[in-house]
């Protein structure tokens, strides 16, 4: 449901509505009960709208409530099945939503700050296995807002959630037709998300800027598909650094079990130092695979990358690698 999506946020009115499904937008935004921002429209203005989508899936409420039963009632108010959560939420209340609207999808947000990295890796862990997918958008420190701030954070950290999720991520933060392509093949998302990036002076959507905020990252979802394609020679060293960690799950295997027909036994895989999340990824992929003898971990090899070496094995059952 989140490969590739666009989704506009903040719609104003029926008029909004009708123009960004025909525009190629996958969901509508519609962001209520808001602490610090006004809201687009009301609630029951929403509910309208929603009611008169031919695809009622599109509909995303955007809210910063927490409790459970508040979060279940106000998506059948509106009639919404996608809710996306920017404030503290605790995951307790995530998995009550899961045992009692299984049908809810819920999207949690990643407010990227200038030091909370870590925190936003320990909310995947903490969060990933209650939310359906993950956005990240950026912390207005003036305002305190954490979206609809039309400012751009560092795309090196949302490339690093993106690696690190086991869900979707959706990018959003100043996102506009002039970024998106750009910020799409450096992040690597499931998705984007704009908001005040396709409006006009007048705070209304602009049907040119969303035609082409939705041409530019279609391209450029496509490049990505394009640049995953790529022949790959079974030469026994396999380059990971231009991958989606997510086509690396099941890149590894295919490979190894080619270069193992072709009779190619010791296997170089670069993946990278940074945070070591690929690394963690391809030693797990490793761990289970049935053909994998022996691998080890080898900083200095592959030009400065780092690096894990492979043993394969010839005959024989599995043995787990230390």
């Amino acid at each position: 449901m989140f490969e590739q999506v666009v989704q506009i946020a903040g719609i104003i009115d029926q008029q909004e509505a009708d123009l960004l499904p025909a525009a190629g937008v996958d969901l509508l935004g519609f962001p209520l009960r808001l602490p610090v921002h006004k809201e687009d429209l009301n609630e029951a203005a929403a509910a309208e709208i929603i009611h008169r989508l031919t695809d009622k899936t599109q509909a995303v409420l955007i809210t910063y409530l927490a409790n459970a039963e508040e979060i279940i009632a106000f998506c059948d108010k509106l009639g919404a099945t996608i809710v996306q959560l920017h404030g503290p939420v605790a995951p307790a209340e995530l998995r009550k939503i899961k045992k009692k609207r299984p049908d809810i999808k819920i999207i949690k947000s990643l407010v990227v700050r200038e030091d909370n990295r870590l925190q936003l890796y320990q909310d995947i862990e903490t969060f990933g296995n209650v939310v359906d997918a993950f956005i990240t958008d950026t912390f207005d420190p003036e305002s305190g807002a954490s979206g609809a701030t039309g400012k751009t954070h560092d795309w090196t950290v949302s490339r690093e959630l993106v690696e690190h999720s086991p869900k979707p991520v959706i990018l959003a933060g100043g996102l506009t037709p002039d970024n998106v392509y750009e910020a799409i093949l450096t992040v690597w998302p499931d998705g984007v998300d704009t908001h005040t990036g396709v409006e006009s002076s007048d705070g209304r959507k602009d049907v040119e800027k969303v035609r082409l905020f939705v041409s530019e990252a279609r391209r450029a979802f496509a490049d990505m598909q394009n640049i995953g394609a790529l022949k790959i020679p079974i030469n026994g060293i396999l380059d990971l650094h231009t991958f989606h960690p997510k086509e690396v799950k099941e890149l590894v295997p295919d490979y190894l079990a080619a270069c193992r027909e072709k009779g190619i036994f010791c296997v170089r895989i670069i993946h990278g130092k940074g945070t070591g999340t690929l690394r963690r990824i391809v030693q797990s992929i490793l761990s289970k695979s049935p053909i994998v003898e022996s691998y080890e971990t080898t900083d200095g090899s592959g030009g400065g990358w780092g690096a894990t070496s492979v043993v394969l094995r010839r005959t024989g059952v599995h043995r787990k690698a230390e």
